[in-house]
């Protein structure tokens, strides 16, 4: 045999053999088990709307799920109810968003993963369910009614409210619903639950004394972090301390230490922590004579301890749940921007924080699935838990813009089945509260806007209530006796009504390419504009002219501040305007534009925010300047997943605002609300004359019917609730 005749009979060989092997060693991705509806087996009493599915399989990184009304339509392309497709995931929950489920139906579900290493597994067994879907209970019938804490006793609580911080007016009435305050994300030294982790630690062999430190999160590198000292009190002093990073290959001995001699060589500088927990990240207040740390979410014991341990031990005392607080998108505190040794966000792995906080509820549900979790400020897709409380929802101050997209939010929740404690915050009184703003109105005017507010948007799991931080201990002394009014049920959506539109295109646009067109460089972004990626021209979707900037995100780290800077008079009254359209906005701080970085100024902020899918919304921010003239303005995508165009930003001088009433109509009443309008006044000179449609009665504080009118005459941040006149 010649030599090249003998290499080719190698090479065969070498391929029959590798073929072989590769034949004998094919892979398939894990089978879905465990598959639960609403975190129970086979549930046969689902109320939830958009119920929660959930299944287990190790290293998956995609799934697709169908669910159909038989099992013979279980097949892509055939399922009736919803073909989620492939979804780039590994978390293995989802939030059902097919077509709309019926009551008192039986549904059929499967699901099958993709892992790391190619095609798609087999589909998992049949599992089926079946609903019960009813609205939540309420006192009343028009509204639901939340306190956070009640210091009022348990008969008043249970007469007035429909859920609060307190278990035993459960006792006097059924449908009341008590929830536990709460800590999973942070942990509190001392207290409680550090004692009780560091026994249980002991016990089940994972220290020989106290919490172990990989159980907290850590700074990956050294932070800046200022923080109220003692407690988060408006009276106690704020400190700025430098928190060292820490990187284990400083401690080249690995004794958990960084000593002399390896602190004089750092392999990484930027760490100087000498010991680990030196790098602790705290959060909202440090001692003395208590410290605050974030936890480590993702570590399996202390996720144990949570899920089997400290949670059903506060249900003792007859809580029907718990309400958690601290649970951001992200890392709290100074983690969500800067590296974290626990959470190092690689491809792949951003949004592994908001995985871990899913995960964490998740075992707590399905541990006691029948009991109420609710989390503060909690927005995620799927949302895992049965509510939340929206804290600081709204407060007077909150112009246009910001009230359309705080109504459309709950709206969005609601039509989800997500409980909703939507809270209204009271202007700035001292005995009552500590922070928040100053606006010269009465506080009988500001509640009536509150609850005005409320019935906009008030749906079948929306509760109300009033607070403010540092003052929740005096909620019940706010109680008007309006919300005892019956106003019957809503008879549709509210409505905005634009009374009469303000001509601003004479006004000069003091953002040079606030509309995006203009590309002189060819760089592929606008000119003018600091742009933070991802950010891209749209040509095929726009709200004028030939092109809007477009932002994709996919996970949850995201936070493009892109910005135009401006010089601007002092204490000078602007507008700043803009159109968004969004698709599936979820979880964080949704897509938003606003000014900002004007020290001193009234109005500026946070305050436009679009969350699930809108078409081009037009939004305006009116503000004041103090005597800071150096600010920007932003446009952004904050802790958020899904799609937002941006187009024809607009900063104007002047209040050039739509004069608008918001309305609802009701079976017994009508419900209207004309927002303010920031640095433009409060008094009788912004009121408007509004015809109404026939014969009311306005409702006074006490829900007392006057004269029946066929006019009203609304100021800027002021409401009104009418009575048929029968």
């Amino acid at each position: 045999m010649s030599s090249l005749t003998s290499r080719m009979a190698r090479v065969l060989g070498l391929c029959a053999v590798a073929s072989l092997a590769l034949a004998g060693s094919t892979h398939a991705a894990p089978v879905p088990t465990d598959l639960r509806c609403e975190w129970l087996v086979g549930n046969e009493a689902v109320r939830d709307v958009c119920p929660e599915l959930y299944w287990e399989a190790d290293g998956q990184r995609a799934c697709e799920l169908l669910l159909a009304t038989s099992e013979e339509l279980l097949a892509p392309g055939k399922a009736d109810m919803w073909d989620t497709g492939r979804l780039d995931s590994r978390l293995p929950i989802v939030e059902y968003a097919g077509k709309p489920l019926a009551d008192a139906k039986t549904y059929h579900w499967q699901v099958r993963v993709w892992d790391a290493d190619g095609g798609p597994g087999e589909w998992s067994e049949v599992q089926r369910f079946t609903t019960d879907l009813q609205p939540l209970p309420s006192l009343r019938p028009h509204m639901r009614y939340f306190i956070n804490f009640g210091p009022g006793g348990k008969e008043l609580v249970a007469e007035r409210y429909d859920l609060s911080f307190r278990a035993d007016s459960n006792e006097i009435r059924d449908e009341y619903i008590g929830v536990h305050y709460s800590l999973m994300a942070t942990m509190v030294i001392p207290s409680q639950k550090y004692d009780d982790l560091a026994a249980w630690c002991v016990r089940e062999g994972l220290s020989e004394e106290g919490v172990p430190e990989d159980m907290f999160c850590h700074f990956a590198a050294e932070r800046k972090v200022t923080l109220h000292v003692g407690a988060e009190r408006a009276s106690n002093p704020r400190e700025t301390r430098l928190i060292p990073g820490w990187d284990p290959r400083n401690d080249r001995n690995g004794d958990g230490v960084v000593d002399d001699e390896e602190f004089a060589d750092l392999v990484n500088p930027d760490a100087k922590a000498r010991a680990r927990s030196d790098a602790r990240i705290p959060v909202y207040f440090w001692g003395p004579p208590r410290d605050d740390y974030v936890m480590y979410i993702g570590h399996p014991d202390y996720r144990r301890f949570l899920a089997e341990v400290y949670m059903p031990a506060q249900l003792a005392g007859g809580y029907d749940g718990w309400f958690v607080d601290t649970t951001p998108t992200n890392v709290p505190g100074g983690g969500s921007d800067t590296p974290v040794v626990e959470y190092p966000r690689g491809p792949g792995d951003e949004d592994a924080w908001m995985r871990d906080m899913q995960m964490v509820m998740a075992k707590v549900k399905i541990n006691l699935p029948d009991t109420v979790l609710t989390a503060n400020g909690w927005r995620a897709r799927p949302f895992v838990l049965d509510g939340r409380e929206s804290e600081n929802w709204l407060n007077v101050t909150r112009g246009g813009g910001g009230l359309e997209a705080r109504l459309r939010e709950v709206i969005d929740l609601d039509r989800r089945g997500k409980i909703q404690m939507i809270q209204f915050n009271p202007i700035w009184a001292p005995e009552i509260s500590e922070f928040g703003p100053k606006v010269p109105i009465t506080l009988e005017r500001d509640h009536m806007y509150a609850l005005g507010c409320y019935y906009l948007c008030a749906g079948d799991y929306s509760y109300f209530g009033y607070g403010r931080h540092g003052g929740y201990g005096q909620g019940h002394t706010w109680y008007q006796a309006i919300a005892d009014h019956d106003i019957g049920k809503p008879l549709g959506d509210y409505e905005k009504i634009v009374i009469s539109r303000v001509d601003e295109s004479d006004a000069e646009n003091l953002m040079a390419n606030g509309d995006f067109e203009t590309d002189d460089d060819a760089d592929g972004l606008p000119d003018g504009w600091e742009i933070v990626p991802p950010v891209a021209f749209d040509e095929a979707v726009v709200q004028s002219g030939d092109r809007s900037v477009r932002i994709d995100s996919d996970n949850v780290t995201i936070n493009n501040f892109s910005k135009y800077w401006v010089t601007l008079k002092p204490n000078t009254v602007y507008t700043f305007s803009g159109w968004m359209k969004t698709e599936e906005i979820a979880g964080g701080s949704g897509a938003q534009m606003y000014p900002y970085d004007f020290d001193g100024a009234a109005g500026s902020g946070i305050s436009m925010v679009l969350f699930g899918t809108n078409d081009w919304t037009y939004m305006s921010q009116t503000f004041s300047t103090g005597e800071d003239i150096e600010g920007r303005v932003n446009f952004r995508v904050y802790g958020s997943t899904g799609t937002v165009w941006f187009d024809d930003l607009r900063l104007v001088e002047g209040a050039h605002a739509d004069v608008v009433v918001y309305s609802r109509r009701f079976e017994n009443a009508l419900v209207l609300v004309r927002p303010p309008v920031a640095a433009v006044g409060w008094g009788d000179d912004t009121a408007i004359e509004y015809e109404l449609d026939g014969l009311y009665r306005p409702l006074d504080i006490d829900g007392v019917p006057g004269e029946p009118t066929r006019a009203l005459s609304l100021r800027l941040g002021e409401s009104a609730i009418l009575a048929l006149d029968e």
